[in-house]
């Protein structure tokens, strides 16, 4: 017999139970195991939660600004050969999504004072959603277009950039200019990918189809959003983003620099709001007529539509490259290379009665890289211009003065073309404007960094 059976039956009985007992323990210690990293990947989630927020901007501006604006020009062709509307009803029902738009922005602030950012992005996702919805049931109906616009216009309003800055600037205390220009490139790409997705699905099936298609779209975007979006880091037990010291984007220390309130002085606050009114001019304006510019100087249908494709191309890498460089060099200097690029490409579009395509093209490129000042320019700059405790209020005036601009400027250039017989005076006018802008936004920061060095001083 052996060892064990040389024990007696209470021993053997006692390493029997130890024998139980601790085949029991080994299940509920894998158990805890388990759960120990389930909650440090939930943990980690939750530490790097900025991710997600800068991705829920991206679909945001993508949803309320890329669905309704940046690629609705794809259906402008159907819409004006539909019964009833023609170029003149084109024409309005762009124009009834625009003055929306700006009826949303001007009472966006109230509206966060009710709603959360959280809710109130996703109902303006609804809106778009309502709006393509009322779109692809109203193709024969003029009424029934301008009624979807006014669903798109206030999505846009209340949903677009002015949402996503605010969320910004609550979730990111560095590296702020970078996460707006991948926020900002949600409509860019938007832009991209769905007018061939678009003229497909026309193809294919119908207008209706293309439209009711988006409207499920911003249905499924809008969503996500709302599950994933939080209003605040305090929501998840966290302080805003702060990237460590060897990865911030340029020298220790610049990326807050970057973000130090300037108070600007009441009295510079009306030229700023120009200034604002002025880029979203060039923004809005000056793009939306560029084939007709070119057109109208002797290029060919083919030639301006690869120039207007070009530069949607340069803003769309823009910007993302401007919010890299605003963070890497600083506000006052980024804004300084990208008003020099939009000023330079502007004067060669001034030029193009030379009927010269290389030189457009070159035009264009600097033009292209020059408009991401209208999105990530115009998102940064209300951030750190803003006077303390007035951010939201800042941020909403600039986008509004912004899209105040843009549609003078939806109007302006056709009449200007009948008075003077071309559009190059449209963009002569838009250079002196933007050169106004650069003088008066490069000026507030140089006086804001001059008052600092005072005070140091003192």
């Amino acid at each position: 017999m052996g060892f064990l059976g040389e024990m007696c039956p209470c021993a053997v009985q006692g390493a029997s139970m130890v024998g139980r007992i601790r085949r029991r323990r080994r299940p509920r210690g894998a158990f805890f195991r388990r759960g120990g990293r389930k909650d440090m990947s939930t943990g980690a989630i939750k530490r790097h939660y900025e991710k997600v927020i800068a991705a829920c901007c991206f679909l945001i501006l993508f949803t309320n600004v890329g669905l309704p604006s940046t690629s609705f020009s794809v259906f402008q062709p159907y819409l004006v050969d539909l019964p009833g509307v023609g170029n003149t009803g084109g024409s309005i029902i762009i124009s009834v999504r625009t003055f929306m738009s700006l009826i949303g922005m001007l009472v966006v602030g109230r509206y966060y004072d009710l709603l959360n950012c959280r809710i109130g992005a996703f109902l303006a996702s609804l809106c778009v959603c309502a709006g393509f919805f009322l779109y692809s049931q109203n193709t024969g109906s003029f009424i029934g277009l301008c009624a979807g616009s006014v669903f798109t216009g206030l999505g846009y309003g209340l949903g677009g950039m002015i949402a996503s800055t605010m969320l910004i600037n609550r979730w990111f205390r560095s590296n702020v200019a970078t996460v707006a220009g991948i926020a900002a490139v949600g409509s860019g790409v938007a832009a991209v990918i769905l007018p061939n997705v678009t003229v497909a699905l026309i193809g294919t099936y119908s207008l209706s189809a293309a439209f009711l298609f988006e409207s499920a779209l911003a249905l499924v975007l809008g969503v996500l959003v709302f599950l994933l979006l939080r209003n605040y880091p305090r929501d998840l037990g966290l302080e805003p983003y702060e990237a460590p010291e060897g990865k911030k984007a340029g020298k220790p220390g610049r990326a807050r620099a970057a973000r130090r309130n300037r108070n600007v002085p009441e009295k510079l606050a009306p030229l700023v709001l120009v200034a604002m009114t002025f880029v979203g001019c060039i923004s809005v304006g000056g793009t939306s007529y560029l084939a007709v510019l070119f057109t109208s100087e002797g290029f060919s249908a083919e030639g301006a539509a690869a120039l207007v494709a070009l530069c949607g191309g340069c803003l769309t890498v823009a910007k993302l490259a401007s919010g890299v460089v605003f963070d890497r060099v600083g506000t006052k200097r980024g804004s300084m290379i990208f008003f020099a690029l939009f000023i330079g490409g502007t004067l060669l579009l001034c030029l193009s009665d030379m009927g010269n395509v290389g030189l457009a093209g070159v035009g264009v490129f600097l033009y292209g890289l020059g408009l991401s000042l209208g999105t990530v320019g115009i998102s940064v700059w209300s951030i750190e211009l803003a006077p303390k405790g007035r951010e939201a209020k800042t941020i909403k005036n600039f986008q509004l003065c912004y899209a105040l601009g843009g549609f003078i400027f939806t109007f302006l250039p056709g009449f200007l073309a009948e008075a003077f017989g071309t559009y190059l005076v449209t963009y002569v006018i838009l250079l002196a404007m933007i050169a106004f802008a650069a003088v008066v936004v490069v000026g507030v920061y140089l006086l804001g960094d001059r008052r600092v060095s005072d005070s140091i001083r003192s």
